[in-house]
């Protein structure tokens, strides 16, 4: 069967630099373990739980990590996830990020 051929370096364009405390998780997203996971999860909690918590019912499609991977939380611990709505991960992952930025969350990362 015929490939497509690989993309070769383009010395034109800039390198992509690493920014300082920022981890790449990726590859553990796109893993067989985390997608069989995360598929076991929403059907087992099948509504968002901030949704919830306010006594409304949304569909969740997001799993997320409640500590996140990043400053120390568990990848695959049950209790360390939850499923959340599109809207509720985006407003939990913003607020994060500014207390992060801002120091109001000061975690020691760990490695």
């Amino acid at each position: 069967m015929p490939s497509l051929p690989k993309s070769k370096k383009r010395s034109w364009m800039p390198k992509r630099k690493k920014v300082y405390g920022q981890n790449d998780n990726s590859s553990f997203y796109h893993s067989k373990q985390w997608r069989m996971l995360r598929n076991w999860y929403i059907k087992k909690n099948p509504i968002c739980a901030e949704c919830k918590r306010q006594d409304k019912l949304t569909a969740g499609y997001c799993v997320d990590h409640i500590r996140p991977i990043s400053i120390g939380g568990n990848k695959i611990d049950i209790s360390n996830l939850q499923t959340l709505c599109e809207s509720c991960h985006a407003k939990k992952s913003a607020q994060e990020s500014a207390e992060y930025r801002k120091g109001i969350k000061n975690y020691v990362r760990k490695k």
